[in-house]
């Protein structure tokens, strides 16, 4: 049996939430919480006997098992865009955020935009490391703008 529902049965037999809280070993926030949903979407006694525990729970807290779904960016497009000069990680995320607000729907921040980029790199092998003993060679990046001379 769920905890909404023995927590509306104690109710219903007069139990204070402190009490309930204690007999059934959940915290006092928790009660207060299925309360609250009760106050707000309320439930028969009559009802409460006849539904099921995935029943109750969704009539009384709906709204918290309504996660929000993000939107996924296109790694593929942000790859190829980061090849090009003058393009940052960070400029993609703020024009992946308008793309999503635009639609109406949540972002990732730009901490996990940057991870989940990262995890994309690692699992398609698109980096390559050069392996060579530290002083052994001379290396020049002739990428991005150049220096006026």
């Amino acid at each position: 049996m769920s905890k909404e529902k023995q927590i509306l049965q104690l109710r219903i037999k007069g139990y204070s939430q402190r009490r309930i809280a204690d007999t059934l070993k959940v915290s006092r926030n928790t009660v207060a919480k299925v309360f609250k949903a009760l106050q707000e979407h309320p439930v028969s006694e009559d009802s409460l006997n006849t539904l099921n525990d995935q029943e109750i729970h969704q009539q009384l807290l709906s709204e918290e098992s309504q996660v929000p779904i993000l939107v996924t960016p296109d790694y593929d497009y942000v790859h190829k865009e980061l090849l090009k000069s003058g393009v940052t990680l960070k400029l993609l995320w703020e024009e992946y955020v308008d793309t999503c607000r635009r639609s109406e729907k949540p972002p990732y921040m730009y901490s996990q935009f940057c991870k989940l980029y990262q995890d994309y790199v690692n699992q398609h092998h698109l980096t390559m490391h050069i392996r060579h003993k530290p002083g052994d060679k001379l290396m020049v990046d002739w990428t991005g703008t150049t220096l006026p001379l």
